[in-house]
């Protein structure tokens, strides 16, 4: 998988080489064919109508790799069947309704499906009014950015990244666990990393990743990564039904008042699965250092959950079962008490 430190402009560099047969990106070797391009660093190719599209609109440092070969999926925000390939950054979907118009791939909506609670309770998601230096779009009622606005306009706009979804705001960077400046639009996270060359301050979430790589630990570990970045309304809405789970939203950002960080430890878990749903307990130890130097220990027991027919969904957490520890016995010793735990969980 690429990772945040990886250099997308010289990557970009080695593509607009223009070798026929075989091209070195990052010292991997890139097998190509006449309709099919093979990336052994992630196994997959790309061929067809999606290499057409990948070559057209930018290819790697817009989409990054394939990380799944095409296969006919579902499209949770639609219901309809689709030859579905996924990539680091997005998912290419095929319409053939729309054969020989720039409608034929279509980006998904992964935006839409990583925020899907956010739209409902985080405020920079709301509607909102026209802000000063930023271009207002009436159909969503949201500004975009003055620093990506360019971008969008430039390289596809509405036709590819769909409308904005939110306001700007500080967010946790999944791959990185780096803060950063970040606005969601319907198919896409657009990121400002001013510390890059100028041509590539602007980059795409690897929203493809955060989808495709979901397990029930790693939603854990963002859940409390966000919460010691202080993004709280991100740390809030990996629960699955926070409104109804959680107390309210002020009230539990202010149990974390006093907390400088949050160190958790998860233990092995298993996944059962039925019904068209996916659950798995997932065993805990955290270490919680308070603002004044102190430490307080819990273990216990996340319940996470996934609908197992749904390819677009990543984990969510569902409850939890956690409790203080006063006995000093170690991290390992604790995920023990914690995995007896998750027997009833």
């Amino acid at each position: 998988m690429v990772l945040k430190e990886r250099s997308p402009w010289l990557v970009f560099a080695a593509l607009m080489l223009g070798l026929s047969t075989i091209l070195a990106v990052s010292g991997t070797t890139v097998a190509r064919a006449d309709d099919s391009q093979f990336f052994p660093l992630t196994g997959h190719s790309i061929s067809g109508k999606f290499l057409e599209y990948w070559t057209n609109n930018g290819g790697l440092p817009v989409f990054g790799y394939p990380i799944t070969d095409a296969q006919v999926e579902t499209d949770s925000e639609t219901g309809q069947a689709y030859l579905t390939q996924w990539f680091e950054r997005n998912s290419f979907q095929l319409h053939p309704e729309n054969a020989g118009t720039k409608y034929e791939v279509e980006l998904g909506l992964l935006g839409k499906r990583l925020t899907a609670n956010r739209i409902q309770n985080d405020p920079a998601f709301k509607p909102t009014k026209p802000a000063a230096g930023a271009y207002f779009e009436p159909a969503t009622q949201h500004n975009i950015d003055s620093r990506f606005y360019t971008y969008w306009t430039n390289n596809g706009g509405l036709d590819r990244f769909g409308y904005p979804i939110s306001e700007a705001q500080q967010e946790t960077d999944p791959a990185t666990g780096q803060t950063f400046f970040a606005q969601w639009f319907e198919r896409v996270r657009m990121e400002y990393h001013p510390e890059n060359p100028i041509a590539y301050v602007v980059e795409l979430g690897l929203l493809g990743n955060e989808i495709q790589n979901s397990t029930p630990d790693m939603v854990l570990h963002l859940f409390y990564t966000a919460i010691n970045n202080k993004t709280f309304q991100q740390a809030y809405n990996y629960w699955e039904t926070p409104t109804k789970t959680l107390p309210a939203y002020d009230q539990w950002v202010a149990g974390y008042k006093n907390t400088f960080s949050v160190i958790l430890s998860s233990g092995p878990y298993r996944i059962d699965v039925g019904a068209g749903n996916a659950y798995a307990p997932v065993p805990v130890v955290l270490v919680a250092t308070q603002l004044d130097g102190s430490k307080q220990t819990y273990f216990g027991c996340y319940v996470t959950h996934r609908p197992n027919i749904i390819a677009d969904m990543p984990w969510a957490i569902l409850r939890g079962t956690i409790q203080q520890d006063s006995s000093g016995a170690s991290v390992q010793a604790l995920l023990l008490d914690a995995a007896k735990v998750c027997t009833t969980a």
